[in-house]
């Protein structure tokens, strides 16, 4: 699975010196990873060491296999992404065991208050 960098990167140059495959270069100021090369440091080290060393966490991402077919289905394949994770976050689940916790401890709370 190769691997890209993002917007988020800062720019130190960690994953430059840490790939063992030499699929990460420098175009001016910009870094870049030649998918080519870069086969997520298999048969090296079991996590990508260009993940690893990244001080922001956020510089390097996977590059999913959708971003590599035509504009039309990177977007259908956004939009259904999209759609299903804010479908996720609006079902409703039942409270967690903490969630329970806080509303009864403030409930309790609130009457200790009002007395």
């Amino acid at each position: 699975m190769t691997y890209t960098i993002t917007s988020s990167c800062i720019g130190c140059d960690r994953c430059l010196s840490q790939c063992p495959t030499g699929a990460i270069s420098k175009d001016g100021d910009t870094l870049w990873i030649n998918p080519k090369l870069c086969n997520g440091c298999a048969g090296f080290y079991r996590v990508p060491q260009c993940q690893a060393v990244c001080p922001t966490n956020k510089g390097i991402a996977r590059l999913s296999p959708v971003s590599s077919i035509s504009s039309g289905d990177y977007w259908d394949s956004w939009f259904n992404t999209y759609n299903q994770l804010v479908e996720k976050l609006n079902s409703k689940k039942p409270p967690t065991y903490w969630e329970k916790w806080f509303n009864s401890y403030s409930q309790e709370l609130q009457k200790v208050i009002k007395r």
